[in-house]
């Protein structure tokens, strides 16, 4: 139960485990300090009429920053909404539960959904 982030996050520094060593770690990523950064915003629905420029989108998105903001992705508001009560949720739970659904092992992610569900 040790290992679960609800146990180590009050603590300030992460596992030792999940710090990549300096000479494996990505390049550092210029952020300007002035003006404004704007989150990338990918239309996932212009893939329908060009792929490629998509790809290429994602791909400069997330080697600059990391991430992107997804829109036209064709997800309902309401399976979003819903997604994020699961996740709401899955936080509540008790520690002891959500202890039963840790696993190291990234095959056993059907039996921790199994659980869930």
């Amino acid at each position: 139960m040790e290992r679960l982030v609800t146990s180590w996050c009050n603590y300030g520094a992460s596992p030792q485990s999940y710090i990549c060593p300096p000479e494996t770690r990505p390049g550092k990523v210029a952020i300007p300090s002035s003006g404004k950064v704007a989150i990338p915003i990918i239309n996932l629905g212009e893939a329908l009429i060009n792929r490629n420029d998509t790809i290429i989108n994602v791909l400069k998105a997330t080697q600059k920053f990391g991430f992107f903001q997804a829109v036209s992705h064709g997800v309902s508001e309401k399976l979003s909404n819903d997604t994020m009560k699961v996740v709401a949720e899955f936080f509540e739970m008790l520690m002891e539960v959500k202890a039963s659904l840790y696993s190291e092992d990234p095959n056993n992610i059907h039996h921790a959904l199994y659980k869930i569900w």
